[in-house]
């Protein structure tokens, strides 16, 4: 447990109303204000080109998309999403792949051998009780 922790406690009308001064500034300040610049922009352009013109509704939603693009497309060193060609395989990884596949490839045919086998195992006494069977009905 950490040593210095601080916890804050809300008590009364003037707690709440403290709370909730402070959500409707942080709602105002980064929701809000960049939804109607997005907007006043986007119907500033539309006066340049054929676009429509949108309103408060769809500049929020303009808003979001810019805001969640440059969450996915940052500068940190952790990437949400990164185009990378893949490295090649040198020689010694490669021929470890090989020998993997050829190990799968006879531990399939081994496995397809066994059923097989255990399957002309089943038909063979299936036969041999049906050929019984007729040998008591007689």
């Amino acid at each position: 447990m950490r040593r210095k922790t601080r916890i804050i406690q809300i008590s009364g009308l003037r707690g709440i109303l403290m709370v909730l001064f402070i959500a409707s500034c942080l709602a105002a300040g980064f929701i809000a204000f960049p939804a109607i610049v997005a907007m006043r922009l986007w119907n500033m352009a539309a006066s340049y080109f054929a676009i429509p013109a949108i309103n408060i509704y769809q500049g929020l939603l303009l808003w979001a998309i810019v805001a969640i693009s440059g969450f996915i497309i940052n500068d940190r060193k952790k990437f949400l999403v990164a185009f990378k060609a893949p490295d090649r395989l040198s020689d010694e990884e490669m021929k470890k792949v090989l020998e993997r596949v050829k190990l799968h490839s006879q531990a399939q045919a081994l496995n397809s051998m066994i059923l097989k086998s255990t399957n002309t195992v089943e038909k063979e006494n299936k036969a041999e009780d049906k050929s019984e069977n007729k040998k008591e009905n007689v």
